[in-house]
């Protein structure tokens, strides 16, 4: 694997951020365990940590579990391709780095709260979460528009401590503010559940599926988050 490059401008990091944290349906590549000279792919489901790391919910009897225990080693490919007559043509990106069991509930709630089916998996004594420690992460941004990048620019610290605000704040939110309406949605829209919060957005889940809405930026304190938010709400 070639070694990242220096830090790319902020709009490629900012367009990676944003690919992580809108993926659901994931990619994962790791080594097999019974011949690690030999490459596995699956599929999972995948949400992020506050700072932006990739979460998955694996069972032990999986092979790419199977993987992992013998080396943590990971890829995750997130691809935006929305099915139009150039499927290449899409934004991807590939989260290099190592699958760490993730032992804190606060943090898996991220997860469950976003796939709140899974809750019946997570409570079964052979599923585990796992957080993926980022090392370095590739960006197809287009036609010969390549960049590598480092884990600073995927993850992002919680200056803000939103990670310990977050549940009392979604639900204070979600029980002032619903119905919410997002925009680019025409009416009648989705009955939208608040599922997450962070520095650049927040993630909302419906019958249709997960929709992200990015802030124009990072906020800097939590009332401005919260006011972005408010302003989603039907007056």
């Amino acid at each position: 694997m070639p070694p990242p490059t220096e830090p790319e401008p902020n709009v490629q990091a900012r367009l990676a951020r944003r690919l992580v944290r809108s993926g659901s349906k994931v990619a994962l590549s790791t080594c097999l365990a019974q011949d690690q000279g030999r490459p596995h792919g699956s599929l999972a489901l995948a949400a992020t940590t506050m700072e932006g790391e990739p979460l998955l919910l694996l069972s032990d009897l999986a092979v790419h579990t199977r993987n992992l225990a013998a080396d943590p080693s990971i890829s995750v490919l997130y691809d935006a391709d929305d099915g139009g007559p150039e499927p290449l043509a899409g934004n991807r990106v590939s989260v290099i780095g190592k699958a760490i069991p993730e032992p804190r509930p606060s943090v898996g709630e991220r997860f469950l709260r976003r796939y709140p089916h899974a809750r019946r998996y997570a409570a079964l004594g052979d599923f585990r979460m796992y957080r993926v420690a980022i090392d370095a992460a590739h960006l197809v941004a287009g036609f010969g528009a390549i960049h590598w990048l480092h884990a600073t620019d995927l993850a992002v610290p919680d200056h803000m401590g939103l990670a310990e605000a977050e549940p009392q704040l979604l639900e204070t939110l979600h029980g002032e503010c619903r119905p919410w309406i997002l925009p680019g949605h025409p009416d009648p829209q989705p009955e939208w559940i608040l599922v997450g919060l962070d520095a650049e957005g927040a993630d909302f889940r419906s019958d249709t599926g997960i929709e992200r809405y990015a802030f124009t930026g990072p906020m800097e304190n939590l009332q401005r988050a919260e006011a972005y938010l408010r302003g989603l709400g039907r007056p």
